[in-house]
């Protein structure tokens, strides 16, 4: 019963802030994917460094640090789309809010991040910052994003946002700042040094490869973000969200 109304209040509180507040609310969101930028920043260039020495220690330093988005996040109170899959869904299966408000909230909040993410990946890429390691390390993980079809891209990130969900769900519950902050990283590490596909993420790195000029804005690029919106809805919402509300909604009772 407690985790239950932790999670229903949190989302009532979201959409409450949405609807009193529409500019605020999509300022948190492009603050969201600033946050996220930054934490793309440390990664990549880890990664990149690491890289020269082996492939597979350049992969682990790429997703260690990556969970900092979600750190920033939560205790900077940023709004990110994919950690609201699993906690606005709350409040309209329990037909306190409207799906339709809901779906304009994930709208907005997906914009905002869209251009938090894209705005610090460009200034990184400007600032020419290990332009020599970060360039090929860059293009070497944009050229494998592109290259999924449709069902390995969709079940990748449904496999991405169930994981980032099961981190939100734990920024909820636990209320130790230290267990939460390492939690959080450990679980974050999961999507990231798989692999997974992240939307927000995902277009952050396109904006890299695109002002490098080592990718096109073209159709099947942006083919790509939607699969993966589509696939984080499904993960964050229906794969995680959906049962973990009917149990603890039928624990409540």
């Amino acid at each position: 019963m407690q985790d239950f109304n932790l999670i229903i209040d949190s989302g009532n509180k979201k959409f409450d802030f949405f609807l009193q507040s529409f500019f605020k609310f999509f300022l948190k969101s492009v603050m969201a994917g600033c946050y996220l930028g930054i934490a793309m920043i440390l990664s990549l260039s880890l990664g990149s460094i690491l890289n020269t020495f082996d492939t597979n220690l350049a992969k682990i330093g790429y997703s260690l640090f990556f969970g900092l988005t979600f750190v920033l996040i939560v205790f900077l109170n940023g709004e990110l789309f994919t950690g609201n899959c699993l906690t606005t869904l709350f409040p309209v299966l329990h037909k306190e809010r409207s799906i339709f408000i809901m779906s304009k909230m994930w709208l907005v909040c997906l914009i905002g991040n869209f251009l938090g993410v894209m705005w610090i990946a460009y200034l990184f890429v400007k600032s020419e910052s290990l332009v020599n390691l970060v360039t090929p390390y860059i293009a070497l993980l944009v050229e494998t994003k592109l290259d999924y079809n449709f069902d390995t891209l969709l079940i990748r990130s449904i496999l991405c946002n169930f994981i980032v969900c099961i981190a939100t769900y734990i920024s909820i519950k636990i209320k130790d700042e230290m267990a939460k902050t390492t939690i959080m990283l450990l679980v974050i590490s999961t999507f990231v040094i798989t692999g997974f596909d992240h939307c927000i993420a995902n277009i952050g790195l396109y904006t890299m490869g695109i002002t490098l000029n080592l990718v096109d804005s073209s159709f099947s690029l942006v083919n790509n973000i939607l699969i993966s919106i589509l696939g984080n809805i499904i993960g964050g919402s229906l794969m995680l969200g959906l049962p973990i509300y009917w149990i603890l909604f039928t624990s409540k009772d």
